[in-house]
């Protein structure tokens, strides 16, 4: 019998509520173990650093030491690395916080009117963004630490992502951020630093300098769960809720736009009826472009985006899926189960109650998996012509 792909992490004080967000240390760092930050719904952010329990590095890591544990106002909605020693967190209090990953301390690095949703940093041009439900987009500067400018967006954002800008083909730094009613702004992370630039310098910016380089209508009808960048720069995969994804590209030339499409997926016959379940969270591969989706179905399945094909499926875990993250080296893959399912209580049966036969998720069901990524993730080889 071979081996299973995914180890559950015996991780001492595993959130207890659902992971908002997992986020692998970045590439370059001195640690020689991997190093994952976890948000959870519990109102924390926790930093593990993982480790094989042998020394085959044919293994995936299978336990992980708790370094810090950091204690929000509310629940946190996402978390992202900055460097090395510092991480920021978004959280329902409306605070974003900057967190000291050596020390355990965090700071108020600034205030929304609302829950804060999301946030991300770009390296390029050095500037951390953070959206909010009250509509709007702000921007910091981590050096010193300063809220630089607030827009306000058309409508409130869902999601958001920067794409990579060094060592991506398309080199230009931008930030996708998908709102209600299919409002899509991309922006360009370097035009927002040289407005910022301006804007210290108590020089006059005009508006159009805060605009974004594009707007769009999302290929999606429904509600947006996740929009993560494609690792080559060059576009963007967002999620639905309607068990759909969309695959888009920047360039707004005729013959790129050609390319963009969109799937379903995640979604099951269950007593005849054809279930559908929410894209909950999405997560590429640095290296080989190819990207995994995670659905409210608790299946986790690995996409091809340039073949347009399905790589494979893993089986199912015990509950819903709700994020997940590939290392910076793509090597490793993890993901959380433990949100919240349809529940259905026409649904006879032992799992009555759980379409589909989906295990219960939500408080004390959590659980972080992780498994080698290299192969799973490596795009089938082309069949040579006859």
């Amino acid at each position: 019998m071979s081996t299973p792909p995914f180890y559950e992490l015996p991780v001492a004080h595993t959130p207890q509520h659902p992971v908002s967000a997992l986020v692998f240390a970045p590439a370059g760092g001195s640690s020689a173990a991997p190093r994952l930050l976890v948000s959870s719904w519990d109102k924390t952010v926790r930093l593990y650093t993982l480790a094989a329990a042998e020394a085959s590095t044919e293994e995936a890591p299978q336990q992980a030491q708790l370094v810090h544990t950091f204690e929000h106002e509310a629940a946190v909605l996402d978390v992202v690395w900055i460097d090395e020693q510092r991480a920021a967190s978004a959280s329902l209090d409306r605070c974003v916080r900057l967190l000291d990953l050596q020390t355990g301390q965090s700071q108020i690095l600034g205030r929304h009117g609302s829950g804060v949703n999301r946030v991300r940093y770009d390296p390029v041009s050095e500037l951390l963004l953070s959206t909010s439900w009250d509509s709007t987009l702000s921007i910091f500067s981590l050096s010193p630490p300063s809220q630089l400018h607030t827009l306000t967006l058309p409508a409130k954002p869902l999601a958001m992502d920067i794409s990579p800008g060094a060592g991506a083909a398309d080199e230009t730094p931008r930030a996708v951020v998908a709102m209600t009613g299919r409002t899509v702004h991309i922006y360009e992370m370097r035009a927002l630093r040289a407005a910022c630039d301006r804007l210290a310098k108590d020089e006059k910016v005009e508006e159009k300098s805060w605009e974004p380089n594009q707007t769009r209508e999302s290929s999606l009808k429904y509600m947006v769960r996740d929009v993560r960048c494609m690792p080559n720069g060059e576009g963007y995969a967002s999620a639905s809720v309607e068990g759909r994804i969309a695959v888009e590209f920047f360039a707004p030339s005729p013959e790129a736009q050609a390319q963009k499409y969109a799937f379903k997926c995640h979604r099951q016959v269950v007593d005849g009826i054809d279930t559908v379940y929410p894209v909950n969270a999405m997560a590429f591969h640095p290296r080989h472009g190819t990207f995994a989706s995670l659905g409210g179905d608790a299946i986790a399945s690995i996409w091809d985006a340039a073949a347009r094909k399905r790589r494979l499926q893993y089986a199912r875990f015990p509950s819903p899926l709700t994020a997940a993250a590939v290392s910076a080296d793509g090597s490793l893959f993890a993901l959380a189960s433990g949100g919240e399912n349809i529940e259905d209580a026409r649904h006879e049966g032992a799992d009555k109650g759980e379409v589909g036969g989906v295990g219960e998720g939500g408080e004390g069901n959590v659980r972080i998996h992780v498994a080698r990524a290299d192969e799973d993730f490596k795009p089938k080889a082309k069949a040579a012509a006859a």
